[in-house]
């Protein structure tokens, strides 16, 4: 089917009749009756069958609607993006952070970049960092930001600063020290991440290296906010990385910082060999400036 043929199909497929076709699409009825015939003819079988003045799909219609449905969202996304850059002087900016930068760091820099970009539309969205790569590969996004990303084909992967490991407690515990050994927490609960996360692995690798693999506790989150909420209820310490423990609502908890735990890498992640527009130089160029500050 060529693309006119979809448009014309999901058209009568809808509206159920030629007339509403065309209507919609601001076309003639003889155009719309023409392509749907042009497009059974290809198809080699029927698509509506006439009863009542009104078209009804067949169970092959119904069938190919299923699959022609998410190719007009695309074409509709596609009519969306055209019309964005007809009003956007410079280009779009796509980018996905794991949702520790999602928090207050990103948004920083977000803000300050359309400050200097009023003409750059910009895409955001969070999602982990299997998924950033898999959407940096299908030139779905420009960058991503995440902590301790492992190396990938085809992708170019930077370090722009560093974090580190904090320990989050319970107000209510009243641990007051500004600086935890790992040795002092396994009297605790301790909520711990999980291990399918760049920093789950880490900690989980660091801790048996210094043979203290034994901080247990009831929960295991996946995401550091949500650990950092967890012990805000109580439930136990949290080990996080230090943005997370300061981003936010940080009532009902201290912070403490552990020094026994190595930096935690914070990189940017692109494609490799791309040629970078100026703005997305500028935008890498505020990322490197706002982490190391």
């Amino acid at each position: 089917m060529r693309l006119r043929h979809i448009e014309i199909f999901h058209a009568v497929y809808l509206s159920g009749s030629v007339s509403g076709a065309a209507r919609s699409l601001n076309v003639s009825q003889p155009t719309v009756s023409k392509i749907l015939k042009h497009a059974e003819d290809q198809l080699g079988f029927l698509l509506f069958q006439r009863e009542k003045g009104r078209l009804f799909p067949t169970e092959k219609a119904d069938l190919l609607y299923q699959q022609v449905l998410p190719l007009y969202e695309q074409l509709n996304e596609l009519k969306i993006y055209t019309a964005a850059l007809a009003t956007t002087k410079t280009g779009r900016l796509r980018i996905a952070m794991t949702p520790a930068f999602g928090l207050e760091i990103g948004p920083m820099i977000l803000a300050q970049f359309c400050k200097n970009n009023p003409d750059v539309t910009v895409e955001v969205e969070t999602q982990h960092s299997v998924e950033i790569k898999k959407l940096l590969l299908n030139n779905s996004i420009d960058f991503g930001l995440a902590y301790e990303a492992s190396a990938s084909a085809g992708l170019s992967i930077s370090t722009v600063g560093y974090s580190r490991f904090v320990c989050v407690s319970p107000t209510r515990l009243d641990i007051k020290s500004p600086s935890l050994k790992i040795t002092e927490l396994k009297d605790y609960p301790v909520i711990r991440l999980n291990p399918k996360s760049p920093l789950g692995l880490l900690l989980d690798l660091t801790l048996e290296k210094q043979s203290e693999n034994t901080l247990s506790g009831p929960i295991i989150a996946e995401t550091y906010h949500l650990a950092k909420r967890l012990a805000a209820q109580g439930v136990g310490l949290a080990i996080i990385d230090k943005i997370t423990a300061k981003s936010g609502n940080s009532d009902k908890l201290n912070i403490h910082d552990l020094p026994d735990l190595d930096p935690i890498k914070i990189n940017l992640i692109m494609r490799s060999g791309e040629h970078l527009t100026q703005y997305k130089r500028d935008f890498v160029h505020l990322v490197e400036k706002t982490i190391s500050q």
